[in-house]
């Protein structure tokens, strides 16, 4: 397994509902990734607003860390867990 810390801006599919946010998919690098399973969600204040991370997994092996900015409504990859 690799980790990398990258935290770069990424666009997400996202389903808004009764107060939960579920990424559905999202795009890095030209390409798009269905989420087939989100395996964990934890929020951080930080300031007025909140950080909300998703651990996501997709097709394969492969997992992500999502970050929701609550304050500027703005995603990022925070971090890659790749195979191989």
């Amino acid at each position: 397994m690799h980790f990398e810390d990258l935290f770069e801006p990424i666009e997400v599919i996202t389903y808004f509902q009764r107060g939960k946010i579920i990424p559905l998919k999202f795009r890095w690098n030209g390409r798009v990734y269905k989420i087939g399973k989100v395996n964990g969600h934890w929020k951080e204040s930080q300031g007025y607003a909140q950080q909300h991370h998703f651990s996501v997994q997709v097709d394969g092996s492969d997992c992500f860390e999502l970050l929701f900015d609550s304050g500027d409504f703005s995603w990022q990859l925070a971090r890659v867990c790749l195979e191989g």
